[in-house]
């Protein structure tokens, strides 16, 4: 029958010898042993960083928020993920955008926050930055969407609403947003060749009424003011159409008579 005693020996040889085997190996391998001797520190414990803040999971559940410093865990029970929580500058690539009046916008947007609450940031979404990045150009469409050109130069307005947009998106996601705005809005440059076609119009259709009030046909005046280069006279006489025809210049006598 196998008492108490004998199973002591037993469990004692076998420490032995495990640390025997354990011993040697260390030996020959040393930094094998000691990058193991690391990840089982590792799996004892973490360090949370400043600026950082970690949210400890018991069995996949959410459990606390980690502050800066070390932290004992249990291997296989605990984990901890972290989240900075200092502030982040979120700088988005130029997008266009339509306003009501049909016109197009290269607009870039600035937005600056910091991660309020860590559990929210780490279990509502899977990446809070690429969140941002995605859900801020909708809300830039919808600030901008509604309003016409002549809106658009009030700039504190339209900084406040972007603000508070933002701020109700990311709130879900426990973020808090410090500042929100545009940094530029600039008509696109098909934009800005139609906006100017009017005024050219106008010009043009001024310039045109001047050369047909001053005797010129319509077919000639289009024709002039449809060029770049239009012809420049020294007097407007040649240009003149009289009531009862065109002026016309003498012709020259030949050399024959005028000697005589």
């Amino acid at each position: 029958m196998i008492t108490m005693d004998d199973l002591l020996d037993w469990l004692l040889k076998l420490v032995e010898v495990v640390w025997k085997v354990t011993w040697r190996f260390a030996q020959k391998r040393p930094w094998a042993v000691a990058v193991a001797l690391f990840g089982l520190a590792r799996a004892f414990g973490i360090m949370i960083q400043s600026g950082q803040r970690g949210v400890l999971f018991r069995w996949g559940r959410a459990v606390k928020e980690l502050e800066p410093g070390f932290h004992w865990l249990v291997p296989l029970v605990h984990g901890v993920k972290t989240t900075p929580v200092r502030s982040i500058t979120l700088d988005l690539p130029i997008q266009k955008v339509l306003t009501v009046d049909g016109l197009v916008y290269d607009v870039s947007v600035n937005v600056v926050y910091h991660v309020e609450n860590a559990t929210k940031a780490l279990t509502m979404v899977e990446h809070v930055a690429i969140g941002c990045r995605d859900a801020v150009p909708i809300l830039v469409t919808e600030v901008l969407r509604v309003r016409d050109q002549a809106h658009l130069a009030d700039r504190l307005t339209l900084d406040r609403e972007l603000t508070e947009r933002v701020q109700a998106w990311v709130a879900r996601w426990g973020l808090a947003v410090e500042q929100a705005g545009f940094t530029s809005i600039a008509p696109n440059k098909g934009v800005l060749r139609t906006t100017q076609l009017s005024e050219k119009t106008v010009e043009r259709a001024r310039v045109l009424r001047l050369l047909i009030d001053g005797g010129l046909d319509v077919e000639s005046a289009l024709v002039m003011i449809g060029t770049e280069h239009p012809p420049i006279a020294k007097s407007s006489r040649c240009y003149q159409v009289r009531s009862r025809g065109r002026v016309e210049k003498p012709a020259r006598r030949p050399a024959a008579l005028q000697g005589s």
